[in-house]
């Protein structure tokens, strides 16, 4: 079955900021950047800068099941909020997705986002000037989603952190297997250094 977004979840602007984000150690909110993200687009919560807002922001506070879509530059992809989060905005770089039917899973959203099908219709919608390219929210609200039953939507989100994890592992096998042939090569170059002494 496909929904368009707007048809199973509400969709707002991240907070936007009048002036460069000015971090202070005892502010009353916290505040995601792109910066905030690994390259699984994973948040990193305890890294969140603390700053003061200046006008009232509760409609723009993050809740665990939002859904942040990076709407400006060459990569667009969507992270899931898994974790519980205090007085947290996100920047205006970011689209806020509120799923607002309970048979969409935040995860399988963000998942489903960043395939191939959503994936080439944000790239045809990007505004590309001279700056860097952006989606505009009103052409982001023409998304269509594919909804498959609930049970369909754990597996699949089940099998995506099985793929994100073996891939992990298989990054972290490939630096220690270099670590350890260069020791090996450096070891080796170190012995015929030795005997040509």
């Amino acid at each position: 079955m496909k929904k368009k977004i707007t048809e199973i979840a509400d969709i707002q602007l991240g907070y936007q900021f009048r002036k460069k984000i000015e971090p202070t150690g005892d502010g009353s909110n916290r505040v995601i950047q792109i910066r905030d993200f690994d390259e699984n687009h994973m948040l990193n919560k305890t890294a969140l800068a603390s700053i003061t807002l200046d006008k009232p922001m509760d409609k723009y506070l993050i809740k665990k099941g939002d859904i942040l879509f990076l709407s400006r530059g060459h990569n667009n992809w969507a992270a899931p909020i898994v974790d519980d989060l205090t007085a947290t905005v996100a920047v205006s770089h970011f689209f806020v997705i509120r799923p607002k039917q309970n048979n969409i899973l935040p995860e399988y959203l963000a998942w489903y986002i960043n395939q191939t099908p959503a994936q080439e219709y944000l790239y045809n919608i990007a505004r590309r000037g001279t700056h860097m390219p952006l989606i505009p929210l009103s052409a982001f609200k023409g998304l269509t989603i594919e909804i498959p039953d609930i049970t369909t939507q754990e597996n699949i989100v089940e099998l995506s952190k099985l793929m994100e994890k073996e891939k992990k592992l298989l990054t972290e096998l490939q630096e220690k297997k270099s670590l350890l042939i260069n020791a090996v090569c450096l070891k080796a170059s170190k012995s015929k250094e030795e005997k040509i002494k």
